[in-house]
């Protein structure tokens, strides 16, 4: 079989030519064309729930049978084209000198090697009783949710008529963006395309036409690495002094919800295929018949259509404070799950046991299931990243007891969740909220003093520039 040029997958150091699986592939073309370019070894062997029966013997059939000047080469991600060695991704989110063949991270998935705590996870996992129950909370996971659009809808209707008040509307409006958010957040993972997936971005902090990328192919395959864009998910607002941090970033997400998600959303549309970029949208028009993201385009469509009529209504400054009330919240979770500064065991070759010792679950209320949705559904995230192809966070929190017993078998320690006010955001806040200006990838400290950072004429021109962003759209998101 010989490949597209633009078209190659790398898995266990061979190549792979999975453009006529595409259409086959039962999570949908999507995931497979963002991650073109790429090694997926870990893709495909931690991101299925039985690779062994349902995905090695399939890939077989689309091995690249290589030529004869490339049967020498000893590695095929080399430096021919076929890995992108910034993944396709914008390069404002890796360090500047990153190379994927050489920083993306590597594991041991030998199905047979019982040392592996992942092997023994998926073992307990793929027990028929426990899968009957999985599907049980993935059902009662999407009741839930379906649910709280039927609230908000509800809630939206009788507050733009004015009989909420605003000390009411504005928690509520916090709490219902982050649950359905949380939703959104696993509807993500599921097969492509996925009309639903658009409401991970109700809460004004991320968008779903990229984050089945950047958030599923890579900061799940790739977690705390360099190439790991959650690592850098502070990284542009600690260019701007402490005093300034939070306001301003502020202001570059009200960009966000103007104009910055629509131009944004234009560009993933049209981007091409090169090294910085997958070119995703183009091929999904031209091969496979889908003219645009509608989902987004309709998601950011009534979002503006929300912030028209509240202003309409008398009602813009309770907007700009649920809108600040929900942007915060959710911009806290997001790095509340794991610890960037301090990875532990970074060479383990044991794919869930590194996971395992790198995430951990949040608690806010004591409650895992209240939990689940207030954290956008980041709360179960142990066993979000050990088994990411679960389809609910519901499903994640009952998976737990069977992850705790795994862990146990093989010596690993099981730690109670961690306390979100007293143990995460003290942490947050002093690494990110109120720490000196900083290279936004490096983040090496730029300055010397309080005093200097705040009377530098460079910060308040990067101000500039990073509120102007917000209103782009493009090289923020």
């Amino acid at each position: 079989m010989s490949p597209s040029p633009s078209m190659r997958w790398i898995v266990d150091n061979e190549e792979y030519d999975l453009e006529p699986f595409l259409d086959k592939h039962p999570g949908g073309p999507d995931l497979l064309l963002w991650s073109h370019g790429r090694d997926i070894t870990i893709p495909v062997y931690a991101f299925h729930k039985d690779p062994k029966r349902s995905v090695i013997p399939i890939l077989r059939k689309y091995k690249v049978q290589p030529s004869d000047e490339k049967k020498n080469m000893s590695d095929p991600r080399g430096e021919d084209g076929r890995i992108k060695s910034k993944l396709g991704i914008p390069s404002f989110l890796l360090p500047d000198k990153f190379e994927a063949k050489e920083d993306i991270p590597q594991y041991d998935f030998d199905f047979d090697n019982d040392k592996l705590l992942l092997n023994t996870a998926r073992k307990m996992i793929l027990e028929k009783d426990v899968q009957s129950e999985i599907k049980r909370q993935d059902a009662l996971f999407d009741q839930v949710v379906l649910g709280l659009v039927g609230i908000y809808l509800v809630f939206l209707f009788l507050w733009l008529q004015g009989y909420v008040p605003w000390w009411i509307a504005v928690p509520l409006f916090t709490v219902l963006r982050t649950s359905i958010a949380g939703g959104g957040h696993y509807f993500i993972h599921r097969k492509k395309p996925y009309f639903a997936d658009c409401a991970f971005d109700i809460n004004y902090v991320g968008m779903a036409f990229t984050a089945q990328d950047g958030h599923v192919l890579i900061h799940h395959a790739y977690t705390q690495s360099d190439a790991d864009v959650k690592r850098g998910f502070f990284g542009g607002m600690m260019g701007i002094p402490r005093l300034f941090r939070m306001p301003v970033h502020t202001l570059h997400k009200l960009g966000h919800v103007t104009t910055g998600m629509f131009i944004r959303g234009v560009d993933v549309e049209t981007e091409p295929n090169n090294d910085d970029h997958q070119g995703v949208q183009k091929y999904v028009r031209q091969k496979l018949g889908r003219p645009v993201q509608w989902n987004f385009w309709l998601v950011h469509t009534w979002l503006r259509i929300e912030l028209v009529l509240a202003l309409w209504n008398g009602l813009g400054l309770v907007w700009l404070l649920q809108f600040c009330t929900t942007l915060w919240s959710n911009t806290l979770m997001v790095v509340s799950s794991h610890d960037f500064t301090d990875v532990l065991e970074k060479d383990s070759r044991d794919w869930a046991r590194y996971q395992l010792l790198n995430a951990h679950d949040l608690s806010l209320t004591g409650n895992p299931w209240v939990d689940c949705m207030l954290s956008a559904g980041l709360s179960p995230h142990r066993a979000h990243h050990i088994f990411p192809y679960q389809k609910s966070g519901f499903a994640n929190i009952y998976s737990n007891q069977i992850l705790k017993v795994a862990a146990k078998k093989h010596g690993l320690p099981w730690e109670k969740p961690k306390n979100f006010y007293t143990e995460v955001f003290p942490v947050i806040f002093r690494e990110n909220l109120w720490s000196p200006v900083a290279d936004p990838v490096s983040r090496k400290p730029k300055h010397a003093s309080f005093w200097e950072e705040h009377t530098d004429p460079a910060c308040y021109l990067y101000i500039l520039n990073y509120i102007y962003a917000g209103f782009l759209g493009i090289g923020s998101l």
